[in-house]
């Protein structure tokens, strides 16, 4: 608590998770994925002599990126 008697809150952006809380508490009170997108619109593109085509919806898997702390 500060010098008024309200609760301060912790925010702590990580890597791979945001955790919250209030300061003087053992462990965060939320933890969630710190993972933001946006689609990324490009034209199609070549590599060497071969064009590479970009169909949308672009699906990718995010599940690797939320286990691997660097």
């Amino acid at each position: 608590m500060d010098s008024s008697g309200r609760k301060v809150v912790v925010c702590d952006n990580g890597t791979g998770f945001v955790k919250c809380g209030f300061a003087g508490s053992n462990f965060p009170d939320h933890i969630f994925p710190a993972l933001v997108g946006r689609p990324i619109i490009r034209s199609d593109t070549k590599v060497g002599n071969i064009e590479i085509k970009v169909s949308y919806p672009v699906i990718c898997s995010v599940f690797f990126y939320l286990l691997v702390e660097y």
